[in-house]
């Protein structure tokens, strides 16, 4: 694979101690206006929040009437001749399945793959594994069999999914390889006909360089926390993604059972090995690139993939932490000013535009909410017991409380219709709750903070239990 130019990677970043010195002046200069111009600053940050609440909060009412307007797909029949591909043969796929420490999951893991209804000389499934792990090695091997292959990535620096995703690409022969590279997790149960949708979407659209199937929980209804999740990504998935593809919009591809084209993946340089969200990374990068012409697009489809959802605070906060750290890594990159696209091509005006837009309403958004949500909390909680205590007026404030609500009130509607489409309608039950589930993020982005300054590809292992993934 060609090598990415730096400015798109997260190898390349500021000293630690220069980002907090930097970090430190800005916050310093403004704790100075806020003490010499109270009453100006106070406007001025209420006006700021006023703002982006009443926009992402339209934004997130436009999706939801997008896909209520719009109906589900019917399940599709696919054929070996299939008319809907014309004369064009059924594409070959690589899937690569990333494992580290889980042995007692590969068994159902490969029961499941072998599963998938695809043409099996025209499919590879690679499971790939680290060589210092030979527990997950040993147990990969005794299970081998046609379309299954082994391969151990050797011990180096990063740590990381990405980094084992791009040795395990580079080791196959170009003759070898798929036209499409899937990825799966380890408690993944993906719908059989998932790749067959993903090589029809792909094949008919020549500018569609990646799709995302939608994910769900097998787990959900475990316990209040597997709930919260599943309702989290019935917005994000069923909502959200397919809205935003739809308008056109880059957003950020799972981590799990996106498909996309080979020689797209290849020009973009693969994956970032130092971003530990490679998932988001790679929707900005695939989104820089231009196709016969027009630049390229991520699409969803319909089959979706049932995970294992965790069920408990720690490993929650955990995970999310990664999470929030590697949309900060992603955001940071995305940011820097660009002239040339991945392949070193120049970078049109109109695609910088629309990808800084996108950038900002999905990664720069969840920063935002995920920082915001508890201090604005105590803030306006402090704030209402002063005014009653008459120690300040908060009276011309009051028609930022409307607001407040309106935006709760999409993201809760958001979870809500995405229930109903995702057809687990008793999550509706526990949707008002919401906002109690999101003040963990606040834990999980101090975590976020420290890591992405000190320790930017550490990796937060996610715990499967494999309990439920029959």
């Amino acid at each position: 694979m060609p090598t990415v130019l730096p400015e798109w990677s997260s190898a390349k970043r500021v000293p630690p101690y220069t980002f907090l010195w930097y970090n430190g002046m800005c916050a310093l200069i403004l704790l100075i206006l806020v003490f010499l111009m109270p009453g100006l600053m106070f406007k001025f940050l209420l006006f700021c929040a006023t703002l982006i609440i009443f926009l992402m909060a339209s934004l997130r009412l436009l999706t939801i009437v997008m896909m209520c307007v719009s109906a589900k797909p019917r399940p599709a029949i696919f054929l070996e001749t299939d008319p809907r591909m014309g004369t064009r043969p059924w594409p070959r796929f690589t899937i690569l399945v990333p494992l580290f420490k889980e042995k007692h999951m590969v068994k159902v893991l490969m029961n499941n793959l072998a599963q998938l209804e695809y043409t099996t000389h025209k499919l590879e499934i690679v499971m790939v594994c680290e060589a210092d792990d030979p527990q997950t090695c040993e147990a990969v091997r005794k299970h081998l069999r046609a379309p299954f292959t082994l391969f151990e990535v050797p011990p180096s620096h990063p740590r990381t999914k990405p980094k084992a995703l791009n040795a395990a690409l580079a080791a196959i022969p170009d003759a070898q390889k798929g036209d499409i590279i899937s990825i799966y997790d380890a408690e993944d149960r993906p719908h059989r006909l998932q790749l067959k949708a993903a090589a029809q979407a792909l094949c008919t659209d020549p500018l569609l360089a990646a799709v995302q199937s939608p994910l769900g929980y097998y787990n959900h209804r475990k316990n209040m926390l597997t709930v919260f999740f599943a309702l989290e990504y019935a917005s994000l998935f069923h909502i959200w993604n397919p809205a935003l593809a739809r308008l056109r919009l880059p957003f950020t591809l799972g981590g799990t059972s996106n498909h996309i084209r080979r020689h797209v993946l290849e020009a973009v340089g693969g994956w970032d090995s130092y971003n530990v969200t490679e998932d988001a990374d790679l929707s900005f990068r695939v989104s820089a690139l231009r196709g016969t012409g027009l630049p390229y697009k991520i699409g969803c489809i319909g089959y979706g993939t049932q995970e294992e959802a965790i069920d408990t605070v720690q490993d929650w906060v955990q995970q999310r932490s990664r999470w929030l750290k590697g949309f900060m890594q992603t955001w940071a990159v995305h940011m820097r000013p660009k002239s040339r696209n991945p392949q070193g091509q120049m970078l049109h005006t109109k695609t910088r535009i629309k990808t800084a837009i996108a950038l900002q309403i999905t990664v720069g958004a969840t920063l935002l909410a995920t920082i915001f949500h508890v201090p604005s909390i105590l803030t306006l909680t402090f704030l209402l017991g002063a005014d009653a205590l008459n120690f300040i007026d908060f009276t011309p404030s009051y028609a930022l409380f409307p607001l407040v609500l309106f935006g709760y009130g999409v993201a809760i509607l958001s979870a809500v219709v995405g229930a109903i489409r995702e057809r687990k309608p008793r999550l509706i039950l526990y949707s008002p709750l919401l906002p109690l589930y999101w003040l963990l993020h606040f834990p999980a982005m101090l975590i976020a903070s420290y890591e992405f300054i000190f320790a930017p590809s550490f990796w937060h292992k996610t715990k499967h239990s494999g309990k439920d993934i029959q």
